[in-house]
């Protein structure tokens, strides 16, 4: 349900109507199931404000898209959508939601794939982050992967990169075309938990063949239509975005809580298959509990994003109230404390919605009812 924020500002409208994604019960599209992330929209979210706040042929842009749930809804309604994401398995996850291949011609790239498979020999020099990873897998899956994940570094078609986004998918998780032993299919445990916990309840390490999973999954995310449309994907930092001045209809994007999440060490496995040392993408990424930092990194953001979108258009922030740790343990309301700087950006604030989350729907599994975001503001800014 929606509430009202306690910090009222002057002439701007505070909501406090049932949220009307909540209720529409409308299909979300097989292709969102590509691949599970920590802190994702649900896609009726988008999908309402999108339709709500641009027309047909607009150019819809998320300049933190994450898994690409954004710019593929705005896709599916008949807009063009952008994301851009910095950190790299989320590119690959918003590129191949924009610009997806078609199950035939992905099979086809499959088929060639596997006979470079089989021509290559077991890469048996591991470094650290091989070891790690190895916790997880059976030897025959992961001398496989090993493979795969050198085979498919040397792609970058269309369906390379669909097919590197499928597999980030199965990667680790639950389903039955996960390539791991169960754990998490959201985000990427820690190794050494992983070890314990598999010794402590006998867990099995499934020996699969890769690319028959990565066939199979492709059938279920591609089993809606895809969109006729195709989109767009950036790897950049938010503070220095390639696009076009005046080049984009509306904005619809959540910026990074603080240091709540940490998304490198989160999908350190998923950066592991693309070659990255997460603690590397760690330094690129903004992850800071300091206050200060966090102002410099919005407002240069948020200059940014104003000058990119067209005149009169309206820029959508998704921000949740955070815990922030200290000597005095407190919430932060992230839409409060931007308010000033979306004005010295030259946004005006028309409107502010408050979601309430319950501890069901919360990112992390583990946490406690009284842990975690547990409201989220939408902060409607008009350029």
């Amino acid at each position: 349900m929606i509430s009202s924020t306690q910090n009222l500002l002057p002439d701007v409208k505070y909501d406090t109507i049932a949220s009307p994604w909540k209720i529409s019960g409308e299909h979300t599209h097989s292709l969102h199931r590509l691949c599970s992330r920590i802190c994702s929209f649900p896609p009726l979210m988008p999908r309402y404000f999108i339709t709500q706040y641009s027309e047909v042929g607009d150019i819809v842009f998320d300049p933190w898209s994450g898994r690409g749930t954004v710019p593929l809804e705005a896709l599916f309604n008949d807009r063009v959508g952008i994301g851009n994401d910095l950190s790299p398995e989320a590119y690959v996850l918003t590129k191949a939601k924009v610009q997806p291949s078609n199950l035939e011609d992905l099979n086809l790239f499959l088929d060639h794939l596997e006979i470079e498979i089989t021509d290559r020999e077991v890469n048996r020099d591991l470094n650290e982050l091989d070891r790690e990873a190895a916790v997880f897998y059976s030897k025959k899956t992961f001398e496989q992967l090993l493979t795969v994940k050198k085979v498919l570094a040397e792609h970058d078609s269309v369906e390379a990169n669909f097919a590197k986004a499928l597999l980030l998918g199965i990667l680790h998780g639950k389903s039955n075309t996960a390539l791991s032993l169960t754990c998490s299919h959201s985000y990427s445990m820690s190794p050494n938990y992983v070890k314990k916990y598999a010794k402590e309840h006998h867990l099995r390490r499934p020996s699969k063949n890769i690319i028959e999973e990565i066939r199979t999954r492709a059938k279920v995310v591609l089993k809606d239509p895809l969109p006729l449309l195709r989109g767009d994907a950036y790897c950049e930092d938010s503070r220095k975005l390639s696009l076009e001045n005046e080049s984009v209809d509306l904005i619809f994007s959540s910026p990074p809580y603080f240091n709540v999440q940490t998304y490198a060490r989160c999908n350190w496995l998923r950066l592991w298959f693309l070659d990255y040392d997460y603690r590397l993408v760690r330094k690129s990424l903004f992850e800071s509990g300091s206050e200060k930092l966090y102002i410099d990194f919005m407002r240069k953001s948020l200059k940014e994003l104003y000058r990119v979108l067209k005149e009169g258009k309206r820029c959508l922030i998704v921000a949740g109230d955070v815990p922030k740790r200290g000597r005095n343990t407190h919430t932060i309301n992230i839409v409060d404390f931007l308010t000033p700087l979306f004005a010295e950006s030259g946004f005006k604030l028309e409107n502010v919605i408050t979601d309430k989350i319950p501890p069901t729907k919360r990112v992390l599994t583990y946490i406690t009812p009284t842990q975690g975001v547990k409201i989220e503001r939408i902060a409607i800014l008009v350029k």
